[in-house]
């Protein structure tokens, strides 16, 4: 069977967008709301009992995440404008990300993109910076009040978005925006990634080198956040130069191209037939099913077999107990192998079922496309 999805936290849709939450956000989310709990309000304003610099806290982390989903909405409306296919933004651990299914065609169109996140965070900060302003006491020295505070953290922590997003760090937006103006110039998508994402792996040692000195040498805990994002960074420099590799040796091809003859079972076929001719015999786990017509009816392996009690699979179908494909799992055989790689990553599927004139043409793997895209960049690098 297909792997499952991805559990998360939370998840709804707004202008066709589905916008979702991670379980490892839940930690950021207590992470921040603890610190400025125990910390940040505090030491600004020691007068308030310890309910209300939680509620403040709740209030913040609330705020956090709004600027964080707009600041993604941004770059998410703007790349659909210019025909860019992002349908999901994740909020996860270091943040949040609108997903590209497809990367910009054009570097102008990659360029705007990468910028309104930023100029949406620029703009939120003058924004709670003006409402914290209409709220702060008007005479010189008095308390400051628990939502004048929290509208100036806000403010305070659009800014530091907005700038840390803008260090020229492939893939933060600044990095994009760095990858755009070099391919302007150079004319050339690869080369300009690679130069992008080896910044991006430079300002990633100048995090992990940060971080470390400053937790051995200063003692100061927060160091070891900054060495987790360069770490992170750094993954993420990579993986965008290899993805990007792959994008470009899988746009030649369609998926019909590197579709081998499809060994599926048929739905009509006992289960205790499917165990012996299919799982023992052939060393296989899993099995596309079609029907007589060579239609898909779904997926069978190992766990659906063995969930058939021993004295029943005589007499019990392999289409009794097919598990149905899933939204987003067939995709036509004439589409190319970079959009099904897309789709594979974007909805975390290690395969999917390969249609053509309505029959079930084959199934092609993640490694599938993985082994087919190194093949191709060891004999192109050769012949360059």
């Amino acid at each position: 069977m297909l792997p499952a999805m991805r559990p998360y936290i939370f998840s709804f849709r707004i202008g066709g967008v589905v916008v979702r939450a991670e379980p490892s956000w839940l930690f950021l989310a207590l992470l921040v709301g603890w610190s400025l709990a125990v910390g940040f309000f505090p030491g600004f304003q020691q007068d308030f009992s310890t309910l209300t610099y939680v509620a403040m806290a709740v209030v913040g982390v609330v705020g956090l995440t709004f600027s964080i989903i707009a600041h993604e909405l941004s770059h998410t409306f703007v790349g659909r404008a210019f025909g860019l296919p992002i349908n999901h933004v994740t909020l996860f651990l270091f943040g949040g990300a609108a997903e590209l299914e497809a990367e910009p065609e054009t570097p102008m169109s990659e360029l705007v993109m990468a910028l309104a996140g930023p100029l949406m965070s620029l703009l939120l900060a003058g924004v709670f910076g003006l409402m914290g302003g209409a709220l702060a006491p008007d005479a010189e020295g008095a308390p400051i009040g628990a939502m004048a505070l929290v509208l100036g953290y806000l403010s305070f922590i659009n800014l530091l978005l907005a700038m840390f997003n803008m260090i020229p760090a492939f893939p933060l937006d600044g990095g994009r925006v760095l990858r755009a103006i070099l391919w302007l110039f150079t004319g050339n998508q690869r080369r300009a990634t690679v130069w992008a994402s080896g910044a991006g792996e430079f300002f990633a040692y100048v995090f992990i080198a940060s971080g470390a000195g400053l937790a051995l040498f200063a003692g100061q805990i927060g160091g070891v956040w900054w060495v987790l994002i360069g770490l992170f960074l750094r993954t993420a420099a990579v993986s965008a130069r290899n993805e990007q590799d792959m994008r470009q040796a899988l746009t030649r091809v369609s998926v019909g191209d590197l579709l081998s003859p499809p060994e599926a079972a048929r739905a009509d076929q006992s289960v205790a037939d499917f165990i012996d001719d299919v799982l023992v015999r052939h060393h296989r786990a899993w099995a596309p099913v079609v029907d007589g017509e060579g239609r898909l009816v779904g997926g069978a392996g190992v766990e659906e077999a063995r969930a058939v009690p021993a004295e029943a699979r005589n007499h019990t179908t392999l289409g009794q107990i097919a598990v149905p494909d899933g939204s987003g799992e067939r995709i036509e055989a004439d589409k190319r192998a970079s959009g099904a790689f897309a789709r594979m990553q974007h909805h975390h599927l290690g395969r999917l079922y390969v249609i053509e004139d309505d029959r079930l043409a084959g199934v092609i793997s993640l490694a599938d496309l993985m082994e087919y895209a190194r093949m191709r960049r060891l004999f192109d690098d050769e012949a360059g």
